[in-house]
């Protein structure tokens, strides 16, 4: 009896393809994103052309798009101690959103405020991103 039990619990952890989330992949990911903005944020305060920036924030944002749905789809797989690092994550997504709406909203309206603001929502996005990165 016990035997057959172990071949078919065997059998089926050889026949079935079992998928795991992988927080570090994620991780490594947002940090990419980070890297990204930085770059378009440095671009802007060097005053380059404004078609290039604008090619790289819809790039960026197709980026925050695809990693914030890779992320929503691995929370529904992982485990309840791995839900809290991954919403924060997409708490850091948001806040790298937030500062690219801010930063098309400064080329739609030339406010120099609304420039600091989408600094300043890059700089909160990067402190969580580091609080994220210390924990693990």
């Amino acid at each position: 009896m016990y035997k057959k039990i172990l071949c078919v619990t065997a059998a089926f952890m050889l026949c079935t393809n079992i998928a795991f989330a992988n927080p570090k992949k994620s991780l490594s990911d947002v940090d990419t994103i980070s890297n990204s903005l930085n770059t378009v944020f440095l671009s802007v305060l060097q005053g380059k052309d404004i078609n290039s920036i604008k090619k790289d924030i819809d790039f960026v944002q197709s980026e925050l798009n695809r990693e914030r749905n890779e992320i929503l789809h691995e929370i529904q797989q992982a485990e309840d101690k791995d839900k809290s690092f991954y919403y924060s994550l997409l708490s850091v997504l948001n806040y790298y959103q937030i500062s690219l709406l801010e930063l098309q909203y400064y080329y739609q309206s030339n406010s120099h405020q609304l420039l600091i603001s989408a600094i300043s929502a890059l700089n909160q996005g990067d402190l969580m991103l580091n609080v994220i990165k210390s924990k693990i």
